[in-house]
């Protein structure tokens, strides 16, 4: 039977037929329990009678905490010790058991030889019993291979070199940190277990620079992400600090304080589910899990004359839930039998304990590049809306799945997720077979008549409007003055202009204005010498409310939102102190966020003197 089309069906296709089709996360996700995300690291630590001299205030014990502490909670962590033979091996635990492992490091001592052939060989076996995508050792030694005689020596380093070569052969990394003037020797024979396994080699003179190898294990080898977000040169007193959260609604976020002496009477302030504090000699962690707020208030003693740093790692344990939508369009070819497909893939991110919770939508992830593959081709894209929108996939002809893999290097955040995921593709459907179609022209004549009836009907329509004699229609006039009083200050920042100039992050102290005056946000932008046009700002007016509330009016046609909630045109709304307020103007490029803030009374004396 010939196939022809339907003068509508020919319409539809010139249009490009749409076809859309939003297919579930239960039928698009399958079982990728092959793909563990699971990691494990061991810490191998030489405990021998010269550790004495080199690490006397036991910097090295405290360098295992500031390393699995550090961790995300997928990782695995196993610690062991050796002198003459393995005097602690503890593993391998999970991120809840963590503590165990600091117990173990806790009770070594510095006594006996160097057996670093028994000490690796214990750390593979502890990491033989686990099964994890990535497995590591990091070997802390402060020198050779020594043991009481030459029989046994030569024993040892044989034994190292078969635990070497079994590292290299299950791609288990080893990086060295070398303590001390006898490790100055890359030659060294503990060494070698890193050059051979693809690992990294770090020489600390002395016990205090064992935290920035560990720093460049974390950072560089293992890609931790983690922010310092202060340091602190004690005196002895009280600290106050406010910490920023760089990521909020996140899985974890772990706040470790460390310092060459004890930090004492530490105190929290924060919103999370619930959270953990561990202590050493030289570190305390504090782990909130599932943090609400974006800054923690934290208060501490710290021995005069020490510095204390503050580092935030954060992470989420996610899963990636793909969404498909199909665009078919009919072919040219007169003998086709399908329509054109092409898949339209986004994928979007939830908590992996809460699956209804949608994460990533936070604006510090607006915009941030992504990278990875599909069927082993390469794609990037962006952030928008927590949703990374993938290239088409065109040519779908039949039924097949596809494996997505997603790289998160650019966020500033650890991202915990099986990889990779594997989305099916529903083929292109067939073309309809239809009748020959009814004779249509008398309807098209008659719709074409219409359409021209309607045309002249509209130019009538617009001609009589314009010789009407046009009514001037006065702005509307700004609120009313306030009865309240200005305080705060707001902090703006002019995240996108329309020239593309950058324009650092400005403030307006509101307190020094009086309490009846009604400002316009064009004012605001005068008063900080703001010269880029924001269309509609002169009609969007602040004054004093109660409680030391904002009221905002808005009379423009800009875009303004306050928590995902917009404020519409016409009506006024109460600022709280701590509100941030998201404006996109009349030209719809220019964009502005606004923090109402509070002041200080130091800063009102600051203010005061200037």
């Amino acid at each position: 039977m010939k196939r022809v089309f339907c003068f509508f069906g020919m319409v539809m296709a010139t249009l490009s037929l749409v076809l859309c089709q939003v297919v579930s996360a239960a039928e698009l996700q399958n079982d990728n329990n092959d793909h563990s995300v699971q990691k494990a690291i061991v810490f191998a630590v030489d405990a021998s009678n010269s550790m004495n001299g080199n690490d006397r205030n036991r910097f090295a014990i405290d360098s295992i905490a500031q390393l699995i502490y550090s961790l995300p909670s997928n990782y695995y962590v196993g610690v062991v010790a050796y002198n003459t033979d393995v005097i602690a091996a503890v593993g391998m635990s999970d991120s809840e058991n963590r503590d165990s492992i600091m117990a173990a490091a806790n009770s070594v001592r510095y006594i006996g030889y160097t057996n670093a052939g028994a000490g690796l060989t214990k750390a593979m076996e502890l990491l033989d019993t686990i099964d994890a995508a990535e497995k590591t050792v990091v070997m802390l030694s402060d020198g050779e291979i020594i043991m009481q005689d030459d029989t046994a020596t030569a024993l040892s380093s044989s034994q190292f070199q078969a635990a070497v070569t079994q590292a290299k052969e299950k791609q288990v990394v080893i990086h060295v940190i070398g303590l001390g003037a006898d490790m100055e020797n890359k030659e060294n024979t503990i060494f070698s277990a890193s050059a051979e396994t693809g690992g990294s080699n770090y020489h600390a003179p002395k016990a205090e620079d064992i935290q920035q190898a560990v720093d460049s294990i974390l950072l560089d080898q293992l890609h931790i992400k983690k922010t310092t977000a202060a340091i602190v040169d004690a005196d002895g007193g009280t600290e106050t600090l406010d910490i920023n959260i760089p990521t909020s609604n996140a899985t974890n976020a772990r706040i470790l304080f460390i310092s060459d002496n004890p930090i004492e009477n530490l105190n929290a302030d924060f919103n999370a589910g619930n959270v953990r504090q561990v202590s050493g000699a030289h570190y305390t962690l504090l782990e909130l899990n599932h943090p609400s707020a974006e800054k923690v208030h934290v208060s501490f003693q710290g021995n005069a004359g020490s510095q204390v740093k503050v580092d935030v790692i954060t992470e989420y344990y996610l899963t990636m839930i793909p969404q498909v939508v199909y665009d078919d369009v009919a072919p040219n070819e007169e003998d086709a039998t399908h329509y054109e497909r092409t898949a339209q893939i986004n994928v979007s991110f939830y908590d992996i304990e809460n699956p209804e919770r949608q994460v990533l939508t936070d604006s510090v992830f607006e915009g941030k590049s992504l990278s990875g593959t599909i069927d082993g081709q390469e794609w990037s894209g962006s952030f928008k809306s927590g949703i990374v929108s993938l290239p088409p996939q065109s040519d779908i002809a039949e039924n097949q799945t596809a494996e997505i893999v997603v790289a998160f290097d650019n966020l500033e955040t650890n991202i915990i997720v099986q990889q990779p995921l594997t989305v099916s593709l529903d083929g292109a459907p067939e073309l309809p077979v239809l009748p020959e179609p009814p004779d249509y022209r008398p309807v098209i004549i008659g719709g074409i008549i219409g359409i021209l009836l309607v045309a002249l009907l509209l130019v009538y329509l617009v001609v009589g409007h314009k010789r009407r004699k046009p009514r001037t229609i006065p702005d509307p006039p700004p609120p009313e003055p306030s009865k309240y009083d200005y305080t705060g200050r707001l902090n703006i920042y002019i995240t996108q202009t329309k020239s593309g100039r950058d324009i650092p992050p400005l403030t307006y102290n509101l307190f020094r204005i009086p309490g009846g005056k009604v400002l316009s946000l064009q004012e605001i932008l005068d008063g900080c010498d703001v010269s880029e046009p924001m269309e509609g700002a002169d009609r969007i007016y602040f004054k004093a409310g109660a409680g030391r509330c904002l009221v905002l009016s808005n009379d423009s046609d800009c875009t303004i939102m306050q928590n995902r909630e917009i404020l519409l045109k016409g009506r006024s709304y109460l600022i709280g102190l701590d509100s941030k307020v998201d404006i996109t103007f009349e030209d719809e490029i220019t964009e502005m966020a606004l923090q109402y803030r509070e002041v200080r009374p130091n800063e009102l004396r600051n203010y005061a003197h200037t």
